[in-house]
């Protein structure tokens, strides 16, 4: 069995992905060379690889511990011309006999491909998957690696939001945050983790799984306005309106990336302007973009442990011959499944999840969520029942 390995960082980057490599590299150290593809899928096909088995102990966990990828990352769609560069330019010439790739639901496709194609060269190649998204919207896991520490840093940032708009509501009183999250609304979720009380933000969630009502929006943001004084909002930044349209859909310049994802500018923005047009009030929006997946004073320990944990499990099924599967998070464990269960598919925010009119979280959410943060070292709470504000 050829014994070389490469490792490929796909996809947006997160708080622990690096983890997920030294993970592997760790697990791999004295069964063979150990490659990083630069930029994914662009070095694996360009046959820029990193020789990673080189780095020393302090080396490596100085990288298991910073957040984004150590190796690059990129976007790119496999098609056949790719597929024969990826075997000719790195598979072949470093001698590599498994792949693992590090990523989310685009990833598994790529990874699904590549193990397709060396089944037709009748190659002996094995092809893993190791799950990471912020999105947490990969099938079958219990959690996914990254989401933990994007929805520890978006719980703690609404509250601050929060306490900021709440100081300044005599001249600021309506703040929109716009979180990242594709389709699923988890990381919208994850910011009323931290709420105790009614008059606490955030007050109203927009998830990307209900199409938005402006009207009805408009009147729920001015009772909340009316009851408190202020009004907090979260919303995806994929959220659509009754049409189907997607709001702050970007009409101009690069739409899409190479997964046919469309970008948009912000919706958090254009509803700020609806909301001072209707209610008089001046509105602004926080979008912390990729920080909320890069922030390392936030990075939960579990998801950092798991995600490690989920690199060295990745090489056990290496050692057992197994090819063609993902890695899957389980409550207490891991355990595969085929990467055709995992590729291009999305597990989205359940009803049972949000509450009944789906504006807000569930107790089953706090229940299933909360552990995933850690401990919190402030307790914003507090602040409000020295105002008052617990009503």
């Amino acid at each position: 069995m050829k014994k070389n390995a490469v490792v490929v960082q796909s996809g947006g980057m997160t708080q622990v992905i690096n983890a997920s490599l030294i993970g592997v590299l760790d697990a791999m150290d004295s069964i063979g060379s150990v490659y990083g593809a630069r930029y994914g899928i662009k070095g694996l096909s360009s046959g820029d690889l990193y020789a990673l088995t080189e780095l020393g102990a302090c080396e490596r966990e100085f990288i298991k511990t910073m957040p984004s990828g150590f190796l690059g990352s990129s976007r790119l769609r496999l098609n056949e011309e790719l597929l024969e560069r990826c075997f000719k330019a790195s598979i072949r010439k470093y001698d590599i006999g498994v792949v693992f790739m590090i990523g989310g639901n685009d990833t598994a496709y790529n990874a699904g491909l590549l193990a397709e194609y060396a089944s037709r060269l009748e190659m002996d190649l094995q092809v893993i998957g190791i799950p990471k998204t912020i999105d947490n919207d990969l099938p079958f896991m219990h959690f996914c690696p990254g989401y933990p520490s994007t929805a520890r840093f978006v719980a703690v940032a609404c509250q601050e939001a929060g306490l900021d708009t709440l100081a300044m509501k005599d001249s600021d009183p309506i703040k929109i945050i716009e979180v990242m999250g594709r389709n699923a609304g988890w990381i919208v979720a994850s910011s009323g983790l931290l709420k105790k009380y009614p008059a606490q933000p955030p007050h109203i969630m927009c998830f990307p799984e209900q199409l938005l009502d402006i009207d009805e929006f408009i009147s729920k943001v001015e009772r909340v306005y009316k009851n408190y004084g202020f009004a907090v909002i979260v919303v995806s930044e994929t959220i659509k309106d009754l049409s189907g349209r997607r709001i702050g859909e970007k009409r101009s310049g690069i739409v899409a990336d190479g997964f046919g994802h469309g970008y948009v500018e912000s919706p958090a923005q254009r509803l700020c302007s609806v909301l001072e047009d209707r209610l008089g009030v001046r509105s602004r929006y926080d979008k912390p973009g990729t920080m909320q997946r890069m922030s390392i004073a936030h990075t939960s320990d579990l998801d950092l442990n798991t995600a490690y944990e989920a690199g060295r499990y990745a090489v056990d099924l290496f050692k057992k011959g197994i090819s063609g599967v993902e890695v899957v998070i389980e409550r207490d464990g891991f355990s595969s499944v085929p990467i055709s269960d995992i590729a291009e598919k999305e597990r989205l925010l359940p009803d049972e999840f949000m509450n009944n009119t789906k504006d807000f979280i569930s107790s089953d959410f706090y229940e299933y969520a909360l552990p995933l943060l850690g401990d919190i070292p402030v307790e914003f709470s507090r602040i409000y029942e020295l105002l008052g504000y617990t009503g």
